[in-house]
């Protein structure tokens, strides 16, 4: 009996391997990437991966009644599966985080600095 048991979890443990997503290859690539530390306070940076993952951002202090306060900007997003881009582009400040997350091919290419 235990040697039936055996083959039976032996060939579990086939099903389940065969059922299994093949590895990846190769890892994603990054194929676009900038960094600036802009001096005074302020940066920015951009990411962009082989599958379509992409991250952007910008901080700067800014002076609001005589008070420094760092605000930051930026981006996320990245492809899905069927090919549409999802992504959230964010304000953190004083105020705290405020998201506003788009689901359409909309990609931004605002190069402001703060």
């Amino acid at each position: 009996m235990a040697f039936i048991g055996r083959i039976c979890l032996v060939a579990v443990i086939l099903a389940i391997v065969k059922r299994m997503p093949a590895a990846i290859d190769e890892p994603n690539q990054i194929i676009k990437y900038a960094y600036s530390n802009n001096g005074l306070g302020t940066y920015s940076f951009e990411f962009v991966t082989s599958d379509g993952t992409y991250r952007k951002e910008e901080a700067g202090m800014i002076n609001e009644a005589g008070t420094n306060i760092l605000t930051i900007r930026g981006e996320y997003g990245y492809l899905d599966p069927s090919g549409q881009y999802h992504s959230v582009r964010y304000i953190a400040d004083a105020n705290g985080f405020k998201p506003e997350i788009h689901n359409d091919d909309t990609r931004f290419n605002d190069r402001r600095i703060i």
